[in-house]
């Protein structure tokens, strides 16, 4: 399959603005795991009473709950960086625009609304049901995911 110009440089501008938020995110929480152990190290080197013990233990807590949330960040990282080496093919596959009834989609990561261009995308993965529910089909197929049916209009 080969893609026009515009749609190469629209898939191209919407993985580099889904890289930028995720990019964003992880440098985000990557400060908030540096304060929350700066914290546990500055309370435990000045260590007085078990009220202290336990501020040491809440940031050690927070650091541990958001690690999931790091690893998923760098995973969706790795993922954005190396979608240009994915060929196009005429199935909806990773890297792909798929256009529907119910909204534009870009598939790579799963992320909130976000605009490139005047258009409004939302990332999902190759693991959502809305992926696997359109894998395969073609412009004009309808599919039915959690009750709400969308109809695929495109996809490149």
């Amino acid at each position: 399959m080969q893609l026009t110009d515009q749609q190469q440089s629209e898939k191209q501008a919407v993985a580099a603005q889904l890289l930028t938020i995720k990019e964003n995110s992880y440098q985000n929480m990557m400060a908030m795991q540096n304060a929350d152990m700066n914290e546990a190290e500055e309370t435990n080197d000045n260590v007085q009473n078990m009220f202290e013990d336990g501020k040491v233990d809440q940031s050690i807590n927070r650091v541990e709950a958001r690690a999931s949330v790091v690893e998923a960040l760098q995973h969706d990282i790795r993922v954005l960086a190396n979608l240009e080496e994915i060929e196009p093919t005429e199935e909806i596959q990773l890297g792909d625009i798929v256009i529907t009834d119910k909204g534009n989609f870009f598939v790579a990561a799963a992320s909130d609304e976000f605009e490139v261009n005047g258009k409004k995308y939302r990332g999902i993965s190759t693991d959502s049901p809305l992926y696997k529910a359109l894998r395969g089909k073609h412009s004009g197929d309808t599919v039915e995911v959690n009750g709400t049916s969308f109809t695929l209009k495109d996809s490149y």
